[in-house]
């Protein structure tokens, strides 16, 4: 970049980039924002870049200059010059999917855009845990398969009946933030997700566990998703959150079912091997795999 757009504010596109040429990691990098919806920089340099910090940020410059990608902010107390990019996917880059990677039915508006603080710190908290489970999957030789996001459940969900906690019946949906297949070498390992800041009750999460046993209970968790067994994984910002929450799940019955772990602690090079996961019903922590 010449001197005059480095000194361009973060949100401000050069009127003439550099010329580039994409590179097929460009376009990975461009599918992964849209099936992510919004990824951080490192994030973006942890799934495609290794070691080369400075790779990483002359290409996202690139693909943002050419508007492929569109770059936005966190809210900081101090300047949003202290706020870590965030990219999201840009009208270039949905013609390039649509173009060379076969995504017929993707739509785009500069509207889907205009997000919320609290939206985008859920879905990068959530896609925390994605990128590290996609780059622990290539380190140790495992697929990763069908990842629903939250988006995606939303679409086509299923209802439950539960009892509540005065005694009642209530139908309730049950729409995890994520469902993911891991193919390890003792067979498949299917997970939901939920990525919890705390931002509801107690007596709430309680009644999702509910709603997760009788799901799996009646039926049709299998009948939708075509596995018996699966993993709920709760990821808490606060060891105390956590541990309150685990409290909660043994209350109504959850046993080895739910697993518990604080997100600080979710990196691609323990995820599956280090025993960071607390258990329903057991005192210790175990590994994922």
């Amino acid at each position: 970049m010449s001197d005059q757009s480095t000194r361009r504010k973060r949100n401000q596109r050069d009127i003439h980039p550099p010329a580039m040429v994409l590179t097929e990691r460009d376009k990975r990098i461009v599918e992964a924002v849209y099936q992510c919806r919004i990824l951080r920089q490192d994030q973006i340099h942890t799934l495609f870049f290794g070691a080369s910090k400075a790779a990483s940020q002359r290409r996202l410059a690139l693909l943002y200059h050419h508007g492929f990608l569109n770059r936005v902010f966190l809210t900081v107390r101090a300047s949003y010059m202290l706020s870590p990019a965030l990219y999201m996917l840009d009208r270039r880059g949905a013609e390039l999917l649509r173009s060379d990677l076969g995504y017929d039915d993707i739509t785009w508006s500069s509207k889907s855009q205009n997000v919320g603080q609290p939206f985008l710190e859920h879905t990068l908290a959530i896609n925390d845990v994605r990128v590290a489970v996609t780059v622990a999957c290539r380190t140790h030789g495992y697929a990763l398969f069908d990842w629903r996001s939250e988006a995606d459940l939303k679409g086509d969900y299923d209802r439950v009946i539960i009892q509540e906690r005065n005694g009642g019946k209530q139908s309730v949906s049950l729409i995890p933030d994520s469902f993911f297949v891991v193919q390890t070498t003792k067979g498949k390992a299917p997970f939901f997700l939920e990525v919890d800041r705390g931002t509801e009750t107690t007596g709430r999460f309680q009644d999702k566990i509910r709603a997760y046993q009788a799901y799996i209970q009646s039926g049709a968790y299998e009948k939708r998703y075509g596995y018996k067994s699966v993993r709920v994984l709760t990821v808490a910002f606060s060891q105390k959150r956590l541990e309150n929450l685990k409290t909660v799940t043994e209350e109504v019955g959850g046993k080895e079912r739910y697993w518990f772990a604080l997100h600080t602690e979710i990196m691609p090079q323990n995820v599956f091997d280090e025993p960071m996961w607390w258990v329903s019903r057991d005192i210790s922590q175990r590994v994922l795999f």
